[in-house]
């Protein structure tokens, strides 16, 4: 038993290592507060230091002026920030940058599934209250940060950014709450109309101006412009809603109450309150990668090849020759309180893939079970 235990620990070093790591964190600097910026900027830094290093960021322990509080950094992967220093301070634009070199130890190895990019659709932000993105004409807001959004997740190895759908959709995120089914026929539809397995959506909550100063120094000093917004992360292959999570900023908005910016272009997104807003879009980006890491791969079955099944998984997913999938025949139902059900029928054996393309492969069993038992709709579960 010391023996297995030993080999256990012994295992468990080799996986792991120790890196330096630079990174770079930033914050707004709010009423000239730049003690608590840089509080916050360093958090980031370090936040940024443990995504790079593989590690999954669950929980960040308290900064206070810039140093550690507690001894212990709770990440998915078992990571652990050992010390850091600061190497470089900046103000730039109302904002706060720290560059650190955080000493990490992280395990090399999360999940088995990690090593496979997961297709995923965002549709268009809702704006929540119209009304506030009357000052600075932000009324393409919607439409802008999706598509920032959306660029940023497609640049992210752990994700296939399938579609960008810019349209109106049934589904309304701001009344979903967690394992809630009234929207699940929806999302499974949507799931397979845009050929991807996961979906966000989400909405933009919160715009609003806050006046600084008195009644005699409001007139020029810059108002405090708030933004909040609401994403929601969806597994399309059964309908249920993985996670929802509120992202938060504060900014000065630095342009006069006439001033049409609009937020399309670089005016908009080099200012403080832009670029605040694009921080907010970049931790989301990484928010849904750090999620989707470890998230099941599920292909569907979405043609019949003489070698086998075909499904809609590829090569741009990390699919290779060799792979292995358990086939799972669909069989939903409708209960007798009129609610859908998910039910799966797993075939006998394994299926390997015999021929990878960019976007699809094909599988063959492994122990003679019939093609033919195989339908278009069915699901494959990588293994």
């Amino acid at each position: 038993m010391k023996v297995s235990l030993l080999f256990t620990l012994l295992l468990a070093s080799l996986s792991a290592r120790a890196e330096l790591i630079e990174a770079q964190g930033s914050a707004a600097i709010l009423g000239g507060d730049e003690v608590y910026a840089r509080e916050q900027a360093t958090r980031d830094a370090l936040r940024q230091a443990l995504l790079t290093s593989g590690a999954s960021v669950s929980s960040i322990q308290r900064l206070e002026n810039g140093s550690l509080r507690s001894e212990q950094i709770q990440i998915r992967s078992g990571g652990d920030i050992r010390q850091y220093r600061l190497k470089r301070e900046e103000v730039r634009n109302g904002r706060m940058y720290i560059t650190l070199v955080a000493d990490i130890q992280a395990e090399r190895q999360i999940c088995q599934t990690q090593h496979y990019a997961k297709d995923l659709t965002l549709v268009r932000l809702r704006m929540r209250y119209p009304d506030q993105a009357s000052t600075g004409a932000l009324d393409d807001m919607p439409a802008d940060l999706s598509r920032r959004l959306f660029e940023t997740l497609a640049t992210t190895p752990q994700v296939v950014a399938r579609q960008w759908l810019d349209e109106n959709l049934r589904i309304d995120p701001l009344h979903l709450q967690q394992g809630d089914r009234s929207a699940l026929e929806e999302i499974k539809a949507l799931s397979l109309r845009t050929d991807s397995q996961y979906l966000v959506l989400g909405s933009i909550d919160d715009l609003s101006l806050e006046p600084q100063g008195n009644a005699l120094t409001s007139w020029y000093e810059d108002p405090v412009r708030n933004f909040s917004m609401q994403l929601y992360l969806f597994d399309g292959i059964n309908g249920s809603l993985l996670g929802r999570k509120e992202y938060k900023g504060r900014a000065n908005w630095t342009f006069s109450k006439r001033e049409q910016v609009g937020s399309s272009g670089g005016q908009f997104w080099q200012s403080s309150f832009g670029q605040e807003v694009g921080y907010q879009l970049k931790e989301a980006a990484q928010d849904i990668a750090a999620e989707l890491a470890c998230a099941p791969v599920t292909a569907r079955i979405v043609a019949q090849h003489e070698r086998g099944p075909h499904i809609n998984l590829g090569r741009r997913n990390g699919v290779k020759l060799g792979d292995q999938f358990r086939v799972q025949h669909s069989a939903d139902f409708v209960d007798p309180y009129g609610k859908s059900r998910v039910m799966r029928n797993p075939a006998d054996g394994l299926f390997e893939v015999v021929q990878v393309f960019e976007d699809g492969a094909i599988i063959s069993s492994q122990n003679k079970y019939s093609p033919f038992n195989v339908q278009i709709g069915d699901l494959a579960v990588l293994e």
